[in-house]
């Protein structure tokens, strides 16, 4: 029976010695869930107040954002929910402390110093994709003033360029270890940059001709000037970057403008001036 008594008084004594620690942590945690609880809900008023959800909105019009499913959460729930959390780990950290629970303490408080990397990644991304979608649409509109086509997919072309490489600056500030992706997404961006360049320059080589000649005979042709372009006679009623609209008595023709620059062009003036001819390559 003395065996026993031994072993059961060491037990008895260790719990007694755990049993207060225990309640304590308990404590700490109930007390530390009421004050997270509480600051979170607070916060949340009172970032919904000063309009904070206003930032999904912007984010809903991006079409990236469109097409990942939107902003499922208001912004001013996201970051109360945050606050939440840390301050929760912060409390736990300090129950597990009175527990004497080392290799728990040491791994919350890992954590906790993660969180700040974390974040920063977070409003590296965030402004990252609102930052592409600007540029994005800078391009598009260029390019369509321009009178280039294709111009949105252009656009998405920068914008995903943009994206990629603020998304792996986003993971190494996160502490991800992103060597193989930098290392290769020069060689990808370049590949695909010059695919593309060869894809467009060969399907665009008749667009970039029209926008070309518009530009060094804009001097040379107007809007209601009666000409004659390969072979047919008619009054300029319409001209863009690439072609013009040719109106003749019978039907409206529309006119590539790199022809302005092969082809014999005749200007008839209404004050019965000599034709004016505007040979292929020649200055009006």
């Amino acid at each position: 029976m003395l065996i026993f008594i031994g072993p059961l008084e060491q037990l008895f004594d260790q719990l007694s010695a755990f049993f207060p620690k225990f309640i304590g942590a308990l404590s700490i945690l109930f007390f530390g869930w009421l004050i997270s609880r509480t600051v979170g809900k607070i916060l949340s008023k009172v970032l919904a107040t000063i309009g904070v959800d206003r930032l999904a909105a912007m984010f809903e019009d991006i079409e990236f954002v469109q097409r990942a499913g939107g902003m499922k959460a208001q912004v001013s729930e996201v970051l109360a929910k945050g606050v939440y959390y840390m301050l929760m780990l912060i409390f736990i950290i300090a129950a597990t402390e009175i527990l004497g629970v080392a290799a728990i303490t040491q791994l919350f408080t890992d954590l906790m110093n993660y969180l700040p990397s974390l974040l920063t990644a977070s409003v590296i991304l965030l402004v990252g994709i609102f930052f592409a979608n600007v540029v994005q649409g800078l391009v598009q509109t260029l390019c369509v003033s321009l009178g280039i086509a294709s111009a949105k997919m252009i656009g998405a072309i920068v914008f995903y360029f943009i994206f990629v490489t603020i998304a792996v600056s986003a993971l190494a500030q996160a502490k991800i270890n992103t060597d193989f992706i930098s290392s290769n997404l020069t060689a990808i961006v370049g590949a695909v940059a010059l695919a593309f360049a060869f894809g467009y320059g060969i399907a665009s080589k008749d667009m970039i001709s029209n926008y070309l000649a518009g530009y060094y005979n804009r001097n040379k042709i107007r809007i209601g000037d009666d000409v004659r372009i390969i072979g047919v006679r008619g009054k300029v009623v319409m001209m863009d970057a690439t072609s013009l609209i040719l109106q003749t008595p019978e039907r409206a023709i529309i006119i590539p403008l790199n022809k302005l620059t092969t082809e014999k062009v005749e200007v008839f003036y209404p004050d019965g001036q000599e034709d004016h001819l505007l040979e292929p390559g020649a200055d009006s």
